[in-house]
């Protein structure tokens, strides 16, 4: 009775169950599938046994156990050549979809399997060979020969499709298996066939399936990429399911204790290992995520954490608790992570306390998601448009320079709100190429257009504060305006206070180089939020901006027009120039004129216009020009 090969595949599967069934797993579609694939060979390899051993001893059983026998060990094997077919093709289609065809493939396997059993098969048996023969064996050899090869088609025809592992581990399984099957074949004395479907089942395992691939090990919880297996699967099935998130705010607590990160870990899970319907899974940093169907249970989990942490100074004031109520309504796991730093960026005072973000947490970000991916698209159709506001010099009577201000053209022809995109492209850091695609329009409009012709000495660009704080700023602009040919006089950079307190050091490197190379700056707003006299003294700035704010006020208050009257005398008295903001009407024209600003810029000339009306206006409107046309 030859069984000991199959004795051997059979005690390596019996291993793997054992070693499978004591690791923690996730349950996903394909884990269940693969498990579903090892207790099918695990049923073959006993009835392939079983088999042999009625055969050895027919004598004792009666004839029809024995044939009864032998066919279910064959219908197994069809059923273990469906399932690799099945594991093989989840990658394909959605999982609603491959159920459908799974379905399908199953009934198609049901009626294979009663053709078997209806079928005769014949059995040989001398002291050196035993194996079955007949219709029956033949056409389960025909069966499982069309599964193999429709599993072999769809891992290499499909092969960009599938996961690149899966697809190599289901091919070496199947060529493995049907070498061995021909082998039988014409050897019907080598009864390999058993043995070499425990070889695939442990092929699949070592390659894809071990569990042991999903947990992290230094905290035994799941790590981040069954995190992002998880979270797609939940989000693919339409399920309700909700996340808390813990992490650590304070970026000097990642450095000073990152050696502690794995020891406070542990023991937050034994804190929450009374929780049996939460999966907590390691972060992509430091921190944890808490999945679980009920919001409730979270919440509870989530307020118990913070309680603890309240009692270590370590830690309390750092911990950020986030629970995402129906995260189910996100797209991805990407998405659920932009999430996350969106709450955190507009919620930094949430550390040390539970914060829930609701529905309407999640409604402001999709907002925000979706003028992102305008500002986006916009940038990759070139639908981004620099407006231009002109800027009138008192001292010349002509307009000598303009504003450059950014707008996005939707694609109905609108014009998307400025204070809508750009608060979300400075939070998102789209607008570090949107200020250079600014520069760059404004590098094409000196190069290609008459505007110095008409009299334009230079053009003012705001500056983000994100681009402040980039240490090749200065590089970066260089490059462009040698790109176009620009002479860098041509270009007014304008700069914030609020950009100036961030990353100085940074800043006044990058001005001193641009400064050394041609280019000039405005401190832009000066009398807005922060204001201080300092900014002044320590910007290497050519001309100041006066807010809008303190101009009004000017016309209505004793004090604020003796500020204003200040802060000119100090700037003229450096060699300053001045610019007065927002000015609408001939009394704050006069007010202006009287108070010795330089330039005015304001609704009382003109609005932001594009480039083709920005042209028009100064043909219109420039005296010399005016004069000549007369």
């Amino acid at each position: 009775m030859n069984i000991q090969i199959q004795l051997c595949g059979l005690f390596m599967l019996a291993l793997l169950f054992i070693f499978y069934k004591s690791t923690k797993t996730l349950h996903l579609y394909k884990e269940k599938i693969f498990y579903r694939a090892m207790c099918i060979i695990i049923i073959s390899l006993c009835l392939d046994i079983l088999s042999l051993v009625s055969i050895f001893y027919r004598t004792h059983f009666p004839r029809l156990f024995v044939n009864f026998v032998c066919k279910a060990y064959l219908v197994t094997l069809i059923w273990g050549a469906l399932t690799a077919l099945i594991y093989s093709s989840a990658d394909l289609f959605t999982r609603k979809k491959h159920q459908r065809i799974a379905h399908y493939l199953h009934i198609l396997a049901l009626f294979q399997s009663i053709v078997t059993l209806l079928l005769p098969i014949h059995i040989f048996s001398s002291q050196k060979k035993t194996y079955t023969y007949g219709l029956s064996v033949n056409c389960v050899y025909f069966f499982v020969f069309l599964y193999i090869l429709a599993t072999l088609f769809s891992a290499i025809g499909f092969a960009k499709i599938i996961n690149p592992r899966r697809a190599f581990a289901v091919i070496l399984w199947m060529f493995i298996w049907l070498s061995s099957a021909v082998v039988q074949f014409f050897n019907n004395d080598l009864l390999i066939v058993g043995y070499a479907s425990a070889l695939g089942i442990l092929i699949l395992f070592v390659i894809m399936e071990n569990p042991e691939g999903n947990l992290d090990r230094h905290l035994g919880c799941f790590n981040s990429y069954a995190l992002t297996l998880y979270i797609n699967e939940l989000l693919e099935h339409g399920g309700t399911f909700h996340i808390l998130e813990h992490s650590l705010r304070s970026p000097h607590a990642s450095e000073e204790n990152n050696t502690n990160y794995d020891s406070w870990n542990r023991h937050i899970l034994r804190l929450l290992s009374s929780y049996k319907d939460i999966l907590v899974f390691q972060n992509l940093q430091t921190g944890l995520v808490l999945i679980s169907s009920n919001a409730d249970v979270l919440r509870e989990a989530g307020q118990k954490l913070l309680n603890h942490f309240s009692l270590l100074e370590s830690f309390g004031s750092q911990v950020s608790l986030t629970l995402v109520e129906n995260a189910n309504s996100f797209s991805s796991m990407n998405d659920i992570y932009d999430f996350l730093s969106f709450v955190h960026a507009s919620h930094p005072d949430a550390a040390g306390n539970l914060f829930v973000a609701d529905q309407n947490t999640i409604a402001k970000y999709k907002e925000q998601h979706v003028i992102q991916q305008e500002i986006s698209n916009a940038l990759a159709d070139d639908r981004v448009e620099v407006f231009f506001q002109p800027i009138y010099s008192n001292r010349d009577k002509c307009f000598t320079s303009a504003e450059a201000l950014v707008r996005i053209r939707k694609k109905d022809g609108t014009l998307l709100s400025p204070s809508i995109f750009i608060p979300v492209a400075e939070k998102t850091g789209i607008i570090l190429e949107l200020g250079e695609r600014v520069i760059e329009k404004v590098c094409l409009l000196l190069k290609n257009s008459d505007a110095i012709k008409l009299g334009i000495h230079y053009i003012e660009i705001n500056l983000s504060v994100i681009q402040c704080e980039k240490r090749d700023l200065a590089k970066r602009l260089i490059s462009i305006v040698e790109k176009y040919d620009i002479a860098p006089g041509l270009i007014n950079l304008e700069i914030t206070e609020t950009a100036s307190i961030s990353a100085r050091t940074i800043l006044l490197e990058n001005m001193k180089t641009l400064i050394n190379y041609g280019f000039t700056f405005s401190l832009d707003d000066f009398g807005k939020g922060e204001s201080n006299l300092m900014y002044i003294v320590e910007m290497p700035v050519s001309i100041v901006k006066l807010d809008y704010d303190m101009l009004k006020a000017f016309f209505r208050s004793p004090k604020a027009k003796t500020v204003v009257q200040a802060v000119v005398n100090m700037a003229h008295n450096m060699n300053l120039k001045m610019v007065a903001e927002g000015i609408e009407t001939e009394e704050e024209i006069q007010g202006m004129s009287k108070e010795n600003i330089d330039y005015i810029q304001g609704y009382y000339y003109s609005c932001p216009v594009p480039q083709n009306d920005f042209l028009e206006f100064l043909r219109n409107n420039q005296p010399v020009l005016s004069s000549s046309a007369e």
